[in-house]
């Protein structure tokens, strides 16, 4: 039996007087690639938002790698999310200034590893997503799914036991967002990686393990 990643139960969120959430159960295992679909304003961003620890609930209880969030401080937090979640949005999110390679490195950095160590690692991971002639070159120089693929490699350099991507082919033509599903098929089998994915792309749904449709600030089983 795989061992649970993630576990939420009754998460609930309201922005005034608008019930986003009401009362999210969910649960994530190893290896698990989920995906969330839904109507825009339907919540499926603000529950990945909280589930990512990147916003809190309003209640419910979120239990990562079983440990309580909630017991966090905001600084213990910050760690634990820097050492085991990893996340891939839309706009890649990737600094200008600098290189493929330098934005890989980025969360190992903030999360205090060496450099020579991780650099070294960097390489071998952008290597495994074929992007090993791009290590010098600056976003302003990449396609868009390279772009989304060193996006991916930033999320995986601090080994994160989970990854969060919000409409990670939003942006991306039908032959990039086509690889970009193999890659995450690829990851999940070779890393043993999970992964919770908001997308509006049917294609990427039925590939994922389970498809959960988000309707009214609750999730359904497709």
């Amino acid at each position: 039996m795989k061992n649970k990643i993630l576990e939420a139960k009754g998460i609930k969120k309201s922005f005034g007087s608008l019930e986003v959430l009401k009362g999210i159960d969910i649960e994530v295992s190893e290896a698990e690639i989920v995906a969330i679909m839904g109507k825009s304003g339907s919540g499926k961003s603000t529950l990945l938002q909280i589930l990512g620890t990147l916003d809190s609930s309003d209640a419910g209880k979120l239990s990562i790698d079983q440990k309580d969030i909630a017991q966090f401080s905001s600084k213990d937090l910050a760690r634990f999310r820097n050492q085991k979640i990893g996340f891939i949005f839309q706009f890649h999110h990737l600094l200008n200034e600098f290189s493929a390679l330098e934005n890989v490195l980025i969360p190992a950095f903030i999360g205090g590893q060496k450099s020579k160590i991780v650099e070294d690692k960097a390489k071998e991971i952008l290597d495994y997503l074929g992007l090993s002639d791009r290590l010098d070159h600056k976003p302003g120089q990449l396609s868009g799914g390279e772009q989304q693929r060193v996006a991916v490699a930033r999320s995986l350099i601090n080994d994160p036991i989970l990854i969060f991507a919000d409409e990670p082919s939003g942006n991306l033509d039908q032959e990039s967002s086509e690889e970009l599903h193999q890659l995450f098929l690829n990851m999940r089998k070779d890393f043993a990686q999970s992964f919770v994915i908001v997308t509006h792309n049917q294609e990427l749904g039925n590939l994922s393990d389970r498809l959960l449709i988000m309707q009214d600030g609750s999730l359904l089983n497709s």
